[in-house]
């Protein structure tokens, strides 16, 4: 516990991929890190076009007055940073474990609302299910990954519709439990949309999901999810499981509409809309 506060500063090594005047450390009279804080700025039109500037503050923090303190300090960079896009609707916000009930009410009390979160949508599946089939004049298809040329695009393509950027550890991660497979929807030689499939024990997961915006709403994603079912059926696997940010509006409102169920929130995101 940090009982004296003498400064806060940036710290002698910076974060990996942020730079020196995003990050801030809070030092005791003795010289020792009571807590430190970073922002990240990012913008995505695709999955958050109602507000597609946003700031993740990574925080961690000994004592409340350290999080305040750093809080503080983030807002005040987090302003400073909009400026170049005054224009976009903008938002500050962290990252909470659903448990870390105390954290949540620090946050709150600096001003935070917890509003928004990953949630876990799922559905139990069935031999006699009626599964979604590929769009006329298209077909499904696994991704083929043989070489390294064909990683990096599967990973250049992906990082298009993420917020979180998917790196080769996350894909051998995958790669290394009970299932793994990587599918998507051609028009002869156009990729239309693409997903990864999970699966370890009873349960499969879809990774990551995604329609190219000029082919949404003509059923890709549905045949994706359908091609997931067969594959997880086929290896008896009846649970299949999607982690989707409620602020992602058409994911939620797709996994809904194919009649997956809410079950938990996996990660709060608490924060300030500016």
């Amino acid at each position: 516990m940090c009982f004296c506060l003498s400064q806060i500063q940036y710290p002698l090594s910076p974060v990996p991929g942020v730079p020196l005047e995003n990050s801030f450390q809070i030092l005791d009279d003795f010289g020792m890190k009571c807590g430190s804080a970073s922002v990240v700025e990012f913008i995505n039109h695709t999955m958050l076009p109602d507000r597609p500037l946003n700031f993740y503050l990574s925080l961690s923090a000994q004592d409340s007055r350290s999080l305040h303190l750093l809080v503080g300090a983030a807002y005040t960079r987090t302003l400073e940073l909009r400026r170049k896009n005054r224009q976009l609707p903008a938002r500050l916000y962290a990252r909470c474990n659903p448990q870390d009930q105390q954290l949540l009410a620090e946050l709150i009390d600096c001003g935070f609302e917890n509003d928004d979160a990953v949630v876990r949508k799922r559905i139990i599946l069935a031999e006699n299910d009626r599964l979604p089939k590929p769009p006329v004049g298209t077909t499904i298809a696994p991704v083929l990954l043989e070489t390294q040329e064909d990683y990096d695009a599967l990973l250049r393509r992906i990082n298009a519709y993420t917020v979180t950027a998917y790196n080769y550890n996350w894909i051998a991660r995958l790669q290394s439990q009970q299932h793994f497979s990587a599918w998507g929807v051609w028009q002869e030689d156009r990729l239309l949309g693409e997903m990864i499939l999970s699966a370890n024990g009873t349960e499969g997961v879809i990774e990551m999901i995604y329609a190219r915006p000029e082919f949404r709403r003509r059923g890709v994603a549905a045949a994706l999810v359908g091609q997931a079912a067969q594959e997880l059926l086929r290896i008896g696997v009846r649970a299949m499981v999607a982690d989707v940010w409620q602020r992602n509006d058409p994911a939620t409102q797709f996994f809904d509409k194919m009649h997956f169920e809410t079950t938990q929130p996996v990660r709060l995101y608490p924060g300030i809309n500016l």
